[in-house]
């Protein structure tokens, strides 16, 4: 998703808005080469990549730990029989990954425009 701003914060300027403003139990880091991206933790296998560029933001659903990005992608292929169980039971559905980035999306959205 992507979120045009009238003015563009810097990414410590964003990830400190984020851990004042989201409940206590998510996780916000920088992410990625060059921590260019800030990640958002709300669970194991939930979770949100926000980059900013130019005058705009782009929020991405992610699975926010290597373990969970991994699984993911086995989701995908033969071991989608032994791989979506666990997500189905612990309640990581498409829907939730869809829902975590629009409330990711309209927070920003709402300070920033």
């Amino acid at each position: 998703m992507i979120i045009k701003v009238k003015s563009t914060p810097t990414n410590e300027e964003l990830m400190a808005l984020l851990r004042q403003e989201l409940p206590s139990d998510y996780s916000v880091r920088e992410f990625g080469l060059g921590k260019k991206s800030i990640m958002v933790k709300m669970s194991t296998f939930i979770g949100a990549q926000i980059t900013i560029r130019n005058n705009e933001i782009y929020v991405d659903a992610s699975a926010p730990t290597v373990a969970g990005g991994m699984l993911s992608s086995l989701a995908m292929t033969e071991l989608a029989i032994v791989i979506v169980p666990l997500f189905w039971f612990s309640g990581a559905f498409p829907s939730k990954f869809r829902n975590f980035e629009k409330e990711m999306a309209s927070f920003i959205n709402d300070r920033y425009n």
